[in-house]
């Protein structure tokens, strides 16, 4: 009798603890469940999960009693397996009997930690590009009357040109100013041209919705027509001048961009971005001793950075304005220059990679000391870098409009180089040559590329003194590259140099030294202006969501 008592309160309390896993851990509770009625143990479950609120009761109420069928029959456990696939649980059924066709509709899990490239195709790229926010154009009439300082019979022509061209951006509009420069050529009574000068300035705004300070903003104006009619006889030239401006109006973004069968492009690949700060330290001396500092307006300036693999060095001057109320309570000014130098980390940086550098002065901490003839100030300066890379991709097409520069082609080119210099002191060796090139100038003709430039050379020999010498050489050299469909004023350039092999050889007396220089020219072309095309942008989930 005790034995039937133990074993009932055994079954009721598997029972009750059965139903709390049901109703609090669905998940868990009904994998055990399916596992334990088909006998397969070693049953491996797709990942989804199943809420409390997924759980039909009378279900729940159903499987229960097939649990007491089960401990109360003492039917083998693989017989029931039938029974469940009855009520909608297979063996392709998920976690929680959610069936296949059911889990195809929803969002495949992504767990915090995955790597990106596992989790989004590997045709999908973070680019930074000139987003267009908008384009316009105005048209004015320039109206002038221009005393001539002779009389005129006849206007010969009028040479027009738009000079000092200046923009204000503010909200959804652009403010444009500039200056119609005019050379006028008139013929006199006695048949004489002469020239006179006149210079319009001229002011106007062009409405584009959606623009912010801050924005690029690129400037064309034309000059369409210029009406001219003598007046006073020929005493006067009233002139009209038609002038139209077409203003464009970009943000460079950083967009997730789908690659495909686009045009070839010359895009910047984001690489990185970090910021962190730093502290710099100074302490001036004060030319007159202060009993109160009113203001210390501090800038980051003369900006210089180097990248080396996974880091952005940066240098610069910390420029400050410090004003302060002397023992004579008169303001005074004082000016403090302080160089400074910081690293910022940035995996996958490598040295060539274009940076950009946003500093920031986000806190100044001062204190007089030395009864005010000494000010040491704390200085927090932040600095935002984002690292970027050039690279060319078939960008695929879509619905964002950004301005892409399409490459034209490319071609490479290597030159030898041979010059003989006269050294200042006879050498006995050769220690080192340093080159580098440099005032690269290119012209576009057609179908070819005219390189111009300058190879500049630091070469470092030993004396017959056993002394080590240094003097410096510039050779200037001229070269072509092939590059059909070049054409003038339609083509934009870019030149990549690199010194291949350099050979140094003394003569007999260590007087002059002949140099050999092996150069390559990497020359790539773009179409002009840059195009704008719609292109094909992803938007990606944030990391680890």
């Amino acid at each position: 009798m005790f034995g039937m008592f133990l074993l009932t309160g055994m079954v009721l309390g598997f029972m009750m603890s059965t139903y709390y896993l049901l109703m609090n851990y669905g998940e868990l509770s009904i994998e055990s469940l399916y596992t334990l009625l088909t006998g397969n143990r070693n049953f491996e479950f797709e990942t989804n999960h199943l809420s409390k609120g997924d759980i039909d009761e009378k279900e729940v109420e159903s499987w229960e009693e097939d649990y007491l069928d089960l401990f109360s029959n003492g039917e083998p456990v693989k017989e029931n397996k039938t029974d469940l696939m009855e009520k909608g649980i297979d063996e392709t059924s998920t976690r929680g009997g959610l069936l296949k066709e059911e889990q195809s509709l929803e969002r495949p899990e992504k767990k915090r930690g995955d790597n990106m490239t596992d989790l989004f195709q590997t045709n999908i790229e973070l680019l930074k590009l000139p987003v267009l926010i908008g384009e316009n154009d105005v048209q004015r009439m320039l109206v002038s009357d221009l005393e001539l300082d002779f009389t005129a019979q006849k206007v010969r022509n009028i040479d027009a040109s738009i000079r000092d061209l200046t923009y204000e951006v503010i909200a959804d509009k652009v403010i444009v100013q500039g200056v119609v420069h005019k050379q006028v050529f008139y013929v006199t009574e006695d048949n004489i041209v002469q020239h006179q000068a006149e210079d319009v300035p001229f002011s106007l705004f062009v409405d584009i919705p959606g623009v912010q300070p801050g924005m690029d903003v690129d400037i064309d104006p034309i000059i369409e027509d210029i009406k001219v009619k003598l007046l006073e006889g020929g005493a006067v030239l009233h002139q009209k001048v038609i002038l139209k401006v077409n203003v464009l109006v970009e943000e460079v973004q950083q967009l997730f961009v789908e690659t495909g069968e686009g045009a070839l492009s010359v895009v910047d690949r984001v690489i990185g971005e970090n910021e962190n700060q730093t502290m710099i330290e100074s302490a001036i001396e004060l030319d007159i001793p202060a009993i109160k500092i009113t203001d210390i307006v501090a800038k980051l300036q003369d900006l210089e950075t180097e990248v080396i693999k996974n880091k952005v060095i940066i240098q610069g001057i910390l420029h400050k304005q410090i004003f302060f109320i002397g023992e004579d309570n008169v303001e005074y000014h004082q000016a403090e220059d302080v160089p400074f130098s910081h690293f910022v980390d940035l995996p996958g940086a490598e040295p060539g990679m274009d940076v950009q550098v946003h500093p920031n002065i986000e806190h100044i901490k001062r204190e007089l000391i030395n009864e005010g003839t000494t000010l040491s100030q704390e200085v927090v300066a932040s600095f935002f870098v984002k690292v970027t890379e050039e690279v060319q991709l078939n960008v695929a097409s879509g619905n964002k409009l950004v301005r892409l520069r399409e490459v034209l082609g490319e071609n490479t080119k290597q030159i030898l180089n041979e010059s003989t210099l006269a050294l200042d002191v006879p050498a006995i060796k050769v220690k080192d040559i340093d080159v580098s090139v440099v005032d690269i100038e290119t012209q576009v003709i057609t179908n070819k590329i005219i390189i111009q430039g300058i190879i500049h050379k630091q070469i470092y020999f030993i004396g017959e003194d056993n002394v080590e010498y240094h003097q410096a050489e510039d050779v200037s050299f001229s070269t072509f590259i092939d590059l059909p469909g070049a054409a003038p004023n339609m083509t934009g350039v870019t030149v990549k140099p690199k010194i291949e092999f350099v050979k140094p050889i003394l003569n007999p007396t260590g007087e002059e030294l002949t140099q050999k220089v092996v150069m390559e020219l990497f020359v790539k072309a773009f179409r002009e202006p840059p195009a704008h095309r719609q292109i094909a942008v992803v938007s990606v989930p944030p990391y680890g969501v």
